[in-house]
């Protein structure tokens, strides 16, 4: 009796998530290849088994054969199958197909700092109080001052600003973990060496910590008093937003390889994050 074909059929060893990721790249128009699935794939997995799937809301790998692949993240809720926070892609605003490439040296999302952003569709308010922003930075046009990677802000003044990954040049020389919506004094973190590298900020119930290649960073702390609720304003990536609206405001020059948002991680936690995706950039060549 011959053997049911589907019994000799390879079962498939993709990540369930990486699989819903690589459906959604198709429909917006853009492919995946084999190397990448299997990476994106690995990355999901090993999130998983470090127990930090549900630590975030939304992530993008910024990975795929183009720039329509590039915009759709991989992560949209704390699981597969739950609530799913922002739009379908992140929107563009101005890129071009020039400024992404999947791997090398050279690979990811390069920013302008002049005008080009990504609208995620998130609100500040759908963050919990306690969580984090991640930003993978690969290179950073430093004769750009005062900008962020992600950011959101209901006013174009830095007291009121609610920016994680916030870059501030010298002569103040800061970048803030910090997106609070209560009374909280604002702080950040100081230092010169924030260009390349894996960014973590976490803010927790009343403090906040900067994870630097999965490794806390003590660069000193400032406060500028007490920050008074905000209302809703729009998660932007390569800018904050302004007025509540999704004008850019303080845009990146950075080239970003990834970006997330969700809930505060521990230092196990970022570590196995860091860990994780540290494999990912590897593996396409792309690391810092």
């Amino acid at each position: 009796m011959p053997m049911n074909p589907r019994l000799l059929r390879p079962r498939s060893t993709i990540h369930p998530e990486a699989a819903d990721w690589a459906n959604r790249v198709r429909a917006n128009g853009g492919s995946v290849s084999g190397s990448t699935l299997n990476a994106v794939s690995r990355f999901c997995a090993s999130i998983a088994a470090a127990g930090i799937r549900d630590r975030f809301f939304r992530l993008n790998l910024f990975c795929g054969n183009s720039l329509s692949a590039a915009l759709v993240p991989v992560f949209r809720g704390q699981s597969l199958g739950g609530t799913q926070f922002g739009n379908a892609t992140d929107t563009n605003v101005n890129f071009v197909s020039g400024d992404y490439a999947e791997t090398g040296a050279s690979g990811g999302l390069q920013g302008s700092g002049t005008g080009k952003g990504l609208i995620t569709g998130v609100n500040n308010i759908d963050i919990p109080v306690a969580n984090h922003c991640a930003a993978y930075v690969s290179s950073r046009n430093t004769s750009v001052s005062n900008c962020m990677d992600v950011g959101a802000s209901n006013s174009h003044t830095n007291d009121n600003a609610v920016g994680l990954l916030a870059i501030e040049f010298p002569p103040m020389g800061y970048m803030l973990a910090s997106f609070q919506r209560v009374n909280l004094p604002y702080t950040g973190v100081q230092g010169t060496n924030y260009f390349s590298a894996f960014y973590i900020g976490c803010c927790y119930t009343d403090t906040n910590t900067m994870f630097r290649n999965g490794v806390a960073v003590s660069w000193g702390t400032r406060a500028t008093g007490v920050r008074t609720p905000y209302s809703p304003s729009p998660l932007l990536v390569f800018a904050s937003s302004q007025a509540g609206t999704t004008a850019f405001n303080r845009t990146s020059p950075a080239r970003l390889n990834a970006y997330s948002v969700g809930l505060d991680l521990s230092s196990t936690q970022a570590a196995a994050y860091h860990n994780a995706m540290q494999a990912f950039q590897t593996a396409l060549g792309r690391n810092v």
